[in-house]
């Protein structure tokens, strides 16, 4: 574990020297000031990751990521990040099962799929500018229990078999 919360770090981080670090499970960076591009880049053990509370314009995944197998927990909610939602969601790990991108400025509509959804069991995307209808394929997601789309700007109804 790594954990540097709550501290006055700042500046960019390089992703591959995290990924140098093989055996880390955790790493927590919430509450610094560290800008420019949040890449989810880790060694193969790598299980949680919080980068919440930061001052991130952008973030991505790497499909071929040693830990895209092992991530769990991904935490980047109220930075920065200003980007397409869909440029996000792409090569989001496929076991994910908590991922919080609230209170950012992502916007779009979203995919017409989740590819990442398999396993998710809570997905927060509130106060951003996302828009258009609230993705038919949510419904088959069964395992999802929080699915928070707060403050946004969907439109067009809720899709049948959510939330009744």
């Amino acid at each position: 574990m790594l954990d540097l919360a709550e501290n006055k770090l700042e500046g960019s981080l390089n992703a591959t020297e995290f990924w140098k670090l093989r055996y880390l499970t955790s790493i927590d960076i919430s509450m610094n000031d560290f800008g420019g591009h949040a890449d989810m880049y880790f060694g193969p053990a790598m299980v949680y990751v919080n980068y919440s509370r930061n001052r991130f314009t952008s973030a991505g995944f790497k499909r071929f990521n040693a830990a895209y197998d092992t991530m769990n927990m991904v935490e980047l909610s109220n930075n920065l990040i200003d980007m397409e939602a869909v440029d996000l969601f792409q090569n989001v790990p496929l076991n994910v099962t908590e991922l919080n991108l609230s209170n950012n400025t992502l916007r779009g509509a979203f995919p017409d799929s989740f590819p990442f959804l398999g396993k998710l069991t809570r997905f927060t995307i509130a106060n951003n500018d996302m828009e258009g209808p609230i993705p038919l394929g949510l419904a088959d997601f069964t395992d999802l229990t929080v699915l928070d789309f707060a403050g946004n700007k969907l439109s067009q109804g809720i899709p049948p078999g959510i939330g009744y």
